[in-house]
């Protein structure tokens, strides 16, 4: 016959293993794990944290823990003194503990303390191995080299509406003393908190897909102090920022200790107040090179106008000199061919009564020819001198008529006759009103009369 089978219950083994395990683990042990959810109940005020540990990436163990109300308090006012932080998930700590087993609820670590300075190594080296990944991937001074634009007009503000940074940014940059029109648009998100760093990531993302209409992103917070910066040295946040198509700027609190958020960005400034006196410089430092081309300008195109006004003055005296010149030379020429038109008429007058004479003794020595024909000779004769003498004179004539009409068309005052008029300020011709300032009395001299006036 078989022996009869021992039967234990569940609740047999389960008191079974609180005796063995109440025997062996009979004092407080230091555990490292890491915070795989912590399940915090604010109304309670306690804490179940789903505790693991991993290697290689792959969790190894897992148990549930409890942290009971009061010493929650007092171990997240230590953690958050030290670490600047609270407890969040995905935190490696070092924690004290009592190991026990209940039969209905199954094996539990009460924790006691947690040790802050072991999360600051591990925050430490999480940190320092994202930074070189961002670096290997060459992507850590990527957003660092985009040229930042001269005008930031259109800005992406990833902030809090409730958050004082916030209306310290709008208060700067919407009542600037120049009255730059900057334009900001709030993508609200989370800046603290185990839900920070996805919050962030997702308006980036949100933005990433409206990257024309804007010419900067600004990531802004204020008030919160050192608390919660761990989560700006997440991996995903960080390399999103790093390559980011359009210039980041942070102002996430007052840190000395910078995060790689802060690092990888275009631009870090330690508060929203000091992002928004930054964009307003960049109006500033582009208007004071305007006002300061605009001085250059002026000043250039005055040189060029007064230089230029003195060469027209001296062109318009030189012109009035030369056409003087030229009217009294055209007087002289005109004498002069008179003179020599008068001295080819004479020489030909007395030619022609010298041939006459000559005809005439030879008209008497002509005794064979009859009265009649001598005397139609000598008329024929006579009609033919006359008729070339008038031709010659007619030729002259037309020729000092023409050179007469030519001087006069010259003459300044037929010039007025049709209309024109020659204005003069202190003696000199005025060609360009750049010349005249109000105060000058000028005088218009008109074909017939003058006008006096003063420029107004």
């Amino acid at each position: 016959m078989s022996k009869p089978k021992h039967i234990y219950t569940l609740l047999d083994v389960a008191k079974s293993l609180q005796s063995i395990i109440g025997k062996t683990y009979t004092k407080q042990y230091w555990i490292k794990a890491e915070i795989a959810r912590l399940n915090f109940y604010p109304k309670s005020g306690h804490a179940y944290p789903d505790l693991v540990y991993k290697e290689e990436g792959k969790i190894q163990a897992e148990m549930r823990s409890i942290i009971w109300g009061s010493d929650f308090v007092k171990i997240n006012r230590k953690f958050q003194d030290n670490v600047k932080s609270k407890l969040s998930d995905g935190m490696q700590i070092l924690f004290q503990a009592t190991v026990s087993y209940h039969p209905k609820y199954g094996l539990s670590l009460t924790i006691m303390d947690i040790e802050p300075s072991f999360t600051l190594g591990e925050m430490a080296r999480e940190k320092a191995e994202t930074i070189q990944r961002l670096k290997e991937a060459q992507i850590f001074h990527q957003n660092k080299r985009l040229p930042f634009p001269v005008l930031p007009k259109r800005l992406a503000v990833i902030s809090v509406s409730t958050s004082k940074g916030y209306h310290d940014f709008l208060n700067i940059i919407q009542n600037n003393t120049h009255g730059f029109a900057i334009q900001s648009y709030l993508f609200s998100a989370l800046l603290q908190g185990e839900r920070c760093a996805k919050s962030i990531l997702e308006k980036l993302n949100l933005i990433k897909t409206k990257a024309d209409y804007f010419d900067a992103v600004l990531i802004i917070r204020g008030g919160g102090g050192d608390v919660g910066l761990n989560a700006y040295d997440d991996y995903e946040l960080t390399s999103c920022i790093a390559t980011f198509p359009l210039p980041v700027v942070t102002g996430i609190g007052h840190s000395t200790n910078l995060t790689i958020a802060e690092m990888v960005s275009h631009t870090n400034k330690i508060t929203p107040t000091d992002v928004a006196y930054f964009m307003v410089e960049k109006f500033s430092n582009l208007k004071k090179k305007l006002d300061e081309t605009e001085r250059l300008l002026h000043q250039t195109t005055a040189h060029f106008l007064k230089s230029h006004q003195d060469s027209l003055t001296q062109t318009a005296d030189l012109l009035q000199i030369h056409t003087k010149h030229f009217i009294q030379s055209s007087y002289a020429q005109l004498d002069n061919k008179k003179e020599r038109i008068i001295e080819q008429s004479l020489r030909l007058l007395k030619t022609s009564f010298q041939h006459l004479e000559q005809y005439q003794q030879r008209l008497k020595h002509a005794v064979d020819y009859s009265s009649n024909e001598m005397l139609f000779l000598l008329n024929a004769f006579h009609n033919r001198i006359r008729i070339a003498v008038q031709y010659q004179v007619n030729i002259n004539t037309k020729e000092l008529e023409q050179l007469s009409k030519q001087v006069e068309l010259l003459n300044p005052k037929n010039v007025m006759k049709r209309g024109y008029s020659i204005t003069t300020l202190n003696g000199k011709s005025i060609t360009n009103q750049q010349q005249l300032t109000s105060g000058n009395e000028i005088k218009t001299i008109l074909y017939n009369g003058t006008i006096e006036s003063i420029v107004k």
